[in-house]
């Protein structure tokens, strides 16, 4: 296919005489052009809700007493081990992994503004962690034993996700584990508020979410992409990994004693997340 700078006024000229003698050949370079687009979007939408996420990341229910907890639970005993964390934004979780006994931890996170937000608070408090913004900045023969990868998988598109796992079975030794956390599939109960969240289904087949302060109002508004456990596991399997396991996720102790049972009433019969872990072969 052959390839426009569309930033550059000279290939945009030349673009439009090529549409004229090849119509269709075009046709495939507008497509190809609103998937990057497409995608871009999706993977920086964070930029623009970057101080309501980095507030999320430390007062949000669903993270506090669902995603964070399950998330160390599926990761298991880290004591001694290595763990690459795959779209750390500002690093809450990446730091939990430290704490929880992992011997080295590297955050990845392609946004230089979460990537910045990281770094500054490992300078301020030091817990030996590093965190790149581009694989290449991981030598080529440096394993991990745990590649984590939590609510990343919605964040991106088919390419992406495939490319993530991709360089997550890259990444692991033999046996490694991979963790994620993303979207339920069989999720239910769209249009209504879930605690503090509304999902909403968009005529593209991804998925608005709507986030809820304890006022009753917006605060936060993101796009996800909602991808079957099918989609998932054969994506898994062409990128190298063998047992795959879906997981249910729970809310823990603290946020029932803290939030009362009216508020995760049919949380965990109908949960929106869904964990799963896989193994490299």
């Amino acid at each position: 296919m052959k390839e426009f700078n569309f930033e550059n006024p000279a290939d945009r000229e030349e673009f439009m005489d090529y549409k004229e003698k090849e119509p269709e050949k075009a046709q495939e370079v507008i497509d190809q052009e609103r998937k990057k687009a497409e995608a871009y979007a999706l993977l920086h939408q964070y930029d623009k809700i970057s101080l309501e996420y980095a507030l999320a990341t430390i007062t949000d229910p669903n993270k506090r007493f669902v995603q964070y907890p399950e998330s160390l639970r599926l990761l298991g005993e880290l004591d001694g081990k290595s763990v690459f964390d795959i779209g750390c934004a500002n690093g809450t979780f990446t730091k939990m992994i430290k704490s929880a006994g992992a011997s080295e931890v590297v955050g990845f996170e392609p946004s230089e503004n979460e990537l910045e937000k990281a770094r500054s608070a490992e300078k301020e408090s030091p817990q030996g962690i590093d965190y790149v913004s581009a694989y290449c900045e991981i030598p080529s023969d440096k394993k991990f034993d745990v590649v984590s990868a939590i609510m990343v998988i919605p964040a991106v598109n088919q390419e992406q996700m495939e490319e993530i796992f991709n360089k997550a079975s890259d990444l692991l030794v033999g046996g490694g584990k991979f963790v994620a956390l993303t979207l339920n599939h069989d999720f239910k109960r769209f249009g209504e508020i879930v605690n503090n969240r509304k999902f909403s289904k968009r005529a593209d087949g991804r998925i608005d979410i709507d986030f809820y302060n304890e006022k009753g109002e917006v605060y936060m508004s993101i796009i996800d992409t909602d991808f079957s456990q099918e989609e998932v596991e054969k994506a898994l399997k062409d990128s190298g990994f063998g047992e795959i396991k879906w997981e249910s996720l729970r809310v823990v102790t603290a946020g029932i004693e803290e939030l009362g049972t009216e508020f995760w009433d049919k949380y965990e019969e109908d949960c929106p997340y869904v964990g799963l872990v896989a193994c490299k072969k």
